[in-house]
């Protein structure tokens, strides 16, 4: 019987604390493009702002596109590329990143359907220590 008991409260603490993580990170001011004609890429930006210990977010995802990616732009011969961001994205104790244009973004390729102004979709963003937090991102004009 108190075997049994160690596990249950191991358990429920696990899932305390995982919850309290969750509950240390914001997300701000989500927003994307519409879609212009056929293009089947789409973009997403944001700001994550974390009120607890250091975390990383290591990984997106979406029912919206084929593949969803964390991206960033570097300079290669004078030349902006992007890049899918590899090992993650810190994001610093009590800090805030944005996911920005010419910066980190979340990368929607092979929509599904073309986003549409005025809609709100969804995206998780995978933190390493707070696990999933769910994102409403609303969609703008094309030219935003």
């Amino acid at each position: 019987m108190k075997k049994l008991f160690a596990v249950i409260a191991t358990i429920t603490s696990l899932f305390v604390v995982s919850s309290a993580f969750a509950a240390d990170i914001e997300i701000k001011d989500a927003w994307s493009k519409a879609s212009l004609g056929q293009v089947r890429n789409g973009v997403a930006f944001l700001e994550v702002v974390n009120h607890g210990d250091a975390d990383r977010v290591v990984g997106v995802r979406s029912d919206l596109a084929e593949k969803t990616e964390l991206h960033t732009h570097i300079m290669a011969n004078n030349v902006m590329k992007m890049r899918q961001v590899e090992g993650g994205i810190d994001v610093p104790m009590h800090g805030t990143v944005m996911f920005k244009p010419g910066s980190y973004h979340v990368m929607l390729m092979g929509l599904k359907k073309p986003l549409t102004e005025g809609e709100m979709i969804n995206v998780t963003l995978e933190f390493e220590k707070a696990g999933d937090v769910p994102v409403m991102i609303n969609v703008l004009g094309p030219l935003a």
